[in-house]
């Protein structure tokens, strides 16, 4: 008896895989067909392409970094009134609160299915040589900004490539070794988290093709030490606040993943699975483009 219910629970199993796989093949396949292309003037969503909402005209004087946001009603940073070292780009997938959020920074864009697939339609050879670092922040971060002006400065002063600050111990994370563990110094660890890595401009311009790799961003930052062959570092001596919870299955991102057809974990792991041959080849496509 006991031996039927376990071929009958592996049956269901089996069953489940097969329509689970079936279902998000036709998510996919509408996701190609029919996700929209661009939005349309006035709106803020997610789509194939990015439109561009606002840049600064050509003459103006810039500041060192660029910090990019991707950013639905609002964001966590804090404008503690301080002469920030850094511009900001909004890259919108949902109407912000208020339109006038936009008119404190230098650049806006809507669209993108991710914050990293808007990014590289965004970031060309120009904004590239424009700055010296680049900070990808999501929506829910929270760091004022001299702090935040003062880690980009600490991070290019050391030199690092491929950086984040530590998480406040009241945040909420998924890696416990990212939560602050002194008041000052860095530490090498495995890898920084998607939700707020550091690139340097040569580190940036060796992984930025990478970012249309993963439809939900999972397994970059796996694949990113490898590529770039330098060592990740968390800053202890700024620290970052995750305000929200990490996401259950029904959360907003994971239906949205659902709705495109796309698992996480699996791109997670295809991207874990890369050979080093193959790291080093994306490397010197890279460095030759």
């Amino acid at each position: 008896m006991i031996l039927f219910w376990l071929i009958l629970d592996r049956i269901w199993r089996r069953v489940r895989s097969i329509a689970d796989r079936s279902i998000r093949n036709a998510n996919k396949l509408r996701f190609h067909l029919f996700f929209k292309n661009q939005p349309a003037d006035g709106e803020y969503c997610n789509s194939k392409r990015i439109s561009l909402l606002k840049e600064p005209a050509e003459d103006r004087e810039h500041r060192p970094y660029l910090a990019i946001i991707r950013c639905g009603a609002n964001h966590c940073l804090v404008d503690d009134d301080s002469q920030r070292k850094f511009d900001i780009a909004l890259s919108l997938y949902a109407c912000p609160n208020d339109k006038r959020l936009l008119d404190g920074y230098e650049y806006a864009y809507s669209g993108g299915v991710n914050k990293y697939k808007a990014a590289l339609q965004f970031i060309d050879g120009a904004l590239l040589e424009r700055y010296r670092g680049f900070i990808f922040l999501d929506d829910d971060l929270e760091m004022t900004y001299s702090h935040l002006s003062q880690f980009l400065e600490y991070c290019e002063a050391h030199e690092f490539g491929l950086a984040q600050p530590s998480l406040t111990l009241d945040s909420f994370y998924s890696h416990k070794y990212l939560l602050n563990a002194s008041r000052t110094g860095w530490r090498v660890v495995g890898m920084v988290e998607v939700m707020c890595p550091y690139f340097s401009r040569d580190a940036l311009r060796v992984a930025l093709n990478t970012f249309d790799l993963s439809y939900s961003t999972w397994g970059l930052d796996h694949i990113w030490p490898r590529l770039l062959d330098i060592d990740p570092i968390v800053v202890d001596e700024f620290t970052i606040k995750h305000t929200k919870p990490l996401g259950d299955s029904d959360s907003p991102f994971y239906r949205y993943m659902r709705c495109i057809g796309v698992s996480p974990q699996r791109e997670r792991e295809k991207l874990r699975k890369i050979s080093d041959e193959k790291v080093r080849a994306m490397a010197v496509m890279q460095l030759r483009a």
